[in-house]
């Protein structure tokens, strides 16, 4: 026994062996001194698993010899049940240590025949311990248990044969990553240490699980890394890398910038880099890039899948183009591939863009004649198509046909049909479907619960509003951008009194969230100064992605309605000079020209447009002083074109109420819409166009017409409707005269009523 054991130990040693592949010519002997060992009739259990640990070393990577292992495949389904039904009974080491044990005292042939063999030796292979334990650790982390994966993972590291084969640490980081577990496969790629070679596919295991957590920065970096460590990212890695920014929604440019330099670094595009491009497309209705893509593809000699058509017909139902996508349907069948429950799917919403009720149906139907068996999603798309075309006892059928179908609604079906009733004044039978969702587990999302703020606003049913603003903090779901608009539009018009209006602010406290805490911060919380306002206003509009104008114009509109409605006046004032700087979607509001200036507020709501109101008018008094300071009665147009240029000027706003000129403390607030300086002249006719027609600039009647008619009667200024219900015209010479009256200045101050209140 010791000679044996000496032996191995400096063959072990030997400088020849690599410490992956030990070289062909020592492989027999190797073999033979394990086997001997093996047989020695002293031998324990410890020492065959020494064998099992050597034998490891004796071999190529077990990955290469593929073909010639078979796994055995109730073996590791057996494992797999263990470790998932484990008690307090044993550990998954006790039962991988146990099975070891039983493969091992099993009878081979060679091992029957062998000469001196004591009963029969027990020898272990180790493409079958190392194969199925490896297949043992997958399937854990495909299911989602992280804990046992890492639990296994550590008793091959035990055993030995596993620390330097990066394989084995390739698949333990996939498992932990499809589980989610992005800390714990970071924690064993930064162990491993020099001892294991980093080589690509391990790169790309830990690529992907950064890719699934969103974490781009990260991602990026590993990237970076690779290339920087010569190890060089071949296929996998380009299309994990495109994957994810179309999952973030980082655009198509981004996404054909690593197209571009994966074909530059000579890597040929397969179908999934194709699909991936074309599911770019569909995010922001790409269309004519996506045939462009298409039609590469093609001429590439790529074969086009079923995901390849579905993600085309997808883009073309995006942009509601029916026709197209019924094209692409007919090519797709010519090519004799089989369409799926996702390419029907995007073929209805492709009738729901584009208004095709019938061929909706059409679709659906057809779904039968191809054996496809619609799903949730299927049905939820043709319940939208009712619902826009104002059906909602179809819609309604549809959904009965759902549940009849075994199907369980999620929450888009939910809140598609509680959408349609509130469409059409039903509120209480879209709260009845809200109260039948809570009885489905984990079916509520926050798309749910706003659109049951939303019924319940237009109700004015504040008290069901802060209902569901219970069971939204009870099921721990976030508000997002468009909950809070819609809790900010019922403060500012739905609430009937101080108490539901108090009760609502309280019970939006309680959320932990930036966004709602924010809103609350400032609504109610005097004391923060200008610069903390700014940055709680920086902190509100980040959960916002970047490039969604919809949901910002949303927010930023119902917050400005808010604090004009419940007294924030100077704070509103705030709010629109930082969002007239950080987006333009306030652009053009002031027009400077010869014989005109004019404030258009149809692209604000009905409380910015009182904000911007006053704020023009207060610009125009400093210009009426400085003209009537300096002597001239009128309009100069000589001066004119020199101070026609537009910038940001200050306005004085008091937060006491005080007069323009008495008032001892003043704040500077920054109106970047205003013209940069103060003029020479004061215009001939001044002008405010109220009418509807955010961007085709059609005047006429508008929603913000109301609240800036009661501001000017208010104020007693000399406008005239003109015969445009959307426009009023003040004659330059009887506004300079009203501007310049004694009690004018003090009625322009913008201040908070709390802060009033308190002086």
């Amino acid at each position: 026994m010791g000679p044996l054991r000496l032996t191995l130990q400096h063959f072990v040693a030997c400088p020849c062996a690599s410490p992956y592949v030990v070289p062909h010519r020592w492989a027999g002997a190797f073999r033979l001194c394990i086997r001997r060992l093996a047989q020695t009739s002293c031998m324990d259990y410890d020492a065959e698993v020494s064998a099992v640990e050597y034998a490891g070393l004796a071999h190529r990577p077990y990955w290469v010899a593929e073909s010639k292992v078979q796994m055995q495949e109730s073996e590791k389904k057996k494992l797999v049940k263990q470790v998932m039904n484990l008690g307090d009974e044993g550990t998954v080491k006790e039962i991988l240590s146990s099975w070891v044990r039983k493969v091992g005292s099993r009878r081979t042939r060679l091992e029957n025949s062998a000469v001196g063999s004591p009963g029969g030796a027990r020898y272990v292979r180790y493409e079958q311990v190392a194969r199925t334990v490896n297949a043992v650790l997958q399937d854990l982390g495909r299911k989602g248990y992280p804990s046992a994966a890492l639990q296994v993972f550590q008793w091959m590291q035990l055993q030995g044969w596993c620390r330097l084969d990066p394989h084995l640490y390739t698949t333990v980081i996939d498992a932990l990553g499809s589980a989610g577990c992005l800390d714990l496969a970071e924690k064993i790629f930064g162990e491993m240490g020099d001892s294991v070679r980093k080589d690509t596919v391990l790169y790309n295991s830990l690529l992907h699980a950064r890719s699934k957590a969103g974490q781009v920065e990260a991602a990026a970096e590993l990237f970076d890394s690779m290339k920087e460590k010569n190890c060089r990212p071949d296929l996998y890695t380009y299309n994990t890398l495109m994957n994810m920014h179309v999952k973030v929604d980082s655009g198509l440019p981004k996404v054909l910038s690593l197209f571009k330099e994966m074909c530059l670094q000579g890597i040929q595009p397969d179908v999934v880099s194709y699909d991936i491009l074309l599911a770019a497309c569909a995010s922001k209705e790409h269309v004519k890039e996506a045939q462009r893509i298409f039609d590469a593809m093609k001429k590439r000699r790529v074969k086009p899948t079923v995901v390849t058509y579905t993600s085309l017909i997808t883009v073309y139902a995006n942009a509601g183009d029916f026709r197209s996508a019924m094209q692409v349907f007919g090519e797709m069948t010519a090519e004799k591939c089989k369409p799926n429950v996702k390419t029907f799917t995007s073929l209805i919403n492709s009738c729901r863009r584009g208004g095709h009720v019938e061929e909706a149906q059409s679709v659906f139907e057809a779904m039968k004649e191809y054996g496809v068996k619609p799903n949730v999603m299927t049905y939820n798309a043709l319940i939208n198509v009712y619902t826009e075309r104002g059906e909602q006892g179809r819609a309604q059928s549809i959904f009965l046909e759902m549940v009849q179908a075994g199907l369980q609604p999620t929450g888009v079906s939910f809140t598609v049909l509680m959408s349609s009733f509130k469409a059409t004044g039903a509120y209480k039978d879209a709260l009845s479907i809200y109260n039948q969702a809570k009885q489905f587990n984990k079916v509520c999302s926050v798309q749910t619960y706003t659109e049951a703020l939303d019924t319940c606003a237009k109700a004015k049913n504040i008290g069901g509003m802060i209902r569901v603003l219970d069971d939204m903090r009870a099921a721990a779901c976030v508000p997002n951008a468009v909950t809070c608009t819609v809790l900010l539009v019922a403060l500012s018009s739905k609430c009937s009194n101080n108490i539901e209006v108090s009760n609502l602010l309280d019970s939006l406290k309680g959320f932990d969230s930036k966004l709602a805490q924010s809103c609350h911060y400032l609504l109610t919380d005097s004391s923060k100064p200008d610069q903390e306002v700014i940055n709680i206003l920086g902190r509100c509009f980040s959960s916002i992605k970047k490039g969604d104008v919809k949901a910002w114009t949303a927010l930023s509109s119902s917050l400005l309605d808010a604090l004009w409605a419940l007294g924030w006046y100077r704070r509103a004032a705030l709010v629109l000079g930082w969002l007239c700087e950080n987006s333009n979607i306030h652009d053009d509001l002031c027009t400077v020209m010869p014989v005109e200036w004019k404030l258009d507020v149809r692209r604000l709501s009905s409380g910015g447009a009182a904000v911007a109101l006053y704020q023009w008018l207060a610009h125009l008094l400093q210009v009426a002083q400085h003209v009537d300071l300096l002597g001239y009665n009128f309009f100069d147009e000589e001066s004119s074109a020199s101070d026609s240029e537009e910038g940001s000027a200050a306005v004085s706003v008091s937060e006491d109420g005080t007069g323009l000129k008495e008032s001892p403390v003043k704040v500077e607030v920054t109106v970047p819409f205003l013209p940069s300086r103060t003029q020479k002249a004061f215009p001939k006719f001044v002008t405010v166009v109220c009418g509807w027609g955010k961007l085709s600039k059609e005047e006429g009647k508008s929603q913000v017409q109301s609240g800036v008619e009661k501001e000017i009667i208010k104020l007693g200024v000399p406008f005239r409707l003109s015969n445009d219900t959307g426009r009023w015209t003040a004659n330059g010479e009887a506004l300079m005269r009203w501007l310049l009256r004694p009690e004018t200045p003090s009625r322009l101050v913008l201040w908070d009523m709390v802060a009033r209140n308190s002086h």
